[in-house]
């Protein structure tokens, strides 16, 4: 996310403070950081297209996003992919927002963003629950190169707007 998307989005919360909202960007800029390393780990993003669409702190500013999105996702190790409108009532409306980590020398874990807090998930079966629940989703996807150009495609939607 960019630092004015992200700033857009968690000022949503109720009783949300300039200083609070100032760390919480803060902090989601530097988790981008690791994408950014020498030898950074390979990243693979599902979004919903309604993500793209929703008028998240104006035009200028989804402009803005969607064209950082775009730049982002055609990085090697990034793969985005978009899960068309036109795909209707999929699994991941149903539980939100998810991540998945698989490690060489390691088991794979989860961590699932909550209302209240995040939660990490490591219980090999709840793991293998998400790790269903991603390979559904990827299945009602676009591939990277269409998802990329919706992405693109959008991103020009809104720079017409805000001009």
């Amino acid at each position: 996310q960019t630092a004015t998307y992200a700033r857009a989005v968690l000022s949503t919360r109720v009783g949300a403070i300039s200083e609070d909202l100032d760390d919480a960007v803060a902090a989601r800029l530097g988790r981008q950081e690791i994408l950014s390393r020498e030898h950074p780990p390979e990243l693979w993003v599902l979004l919903d297209e309604a993500v793209l669409r929703r008028p998240v702190g104006g035009p200028a500013i989804m402009a803005d996003q969607l064209d950082s999105l775009a730049a982002v996702a055609r990085r090697p190790h990034i793969a985005l992919q978009v899960i068309p409108l036109a795909a209707g009532a999929h699994e991941g409306m149903r539980g939100g927002a998810f991540v998945l980590a698989d490690f060489a020398d390691g088991p794979g874990i989860g961590y699932q963003d909550t209302a209240v807090a995040g939660q990490i998930v490591e219980e090999a079966n709840q793991v293998g629950a998400l790790a269903v629940t991603w390979d559904t989703l990827r299945l009602e996807a676009l591939p990277r190169g269409a998802s990329l150009n919706l992405v693109e495609e959008v991103a020009q939607t809104w720079t017409r707007q805000g001009q």
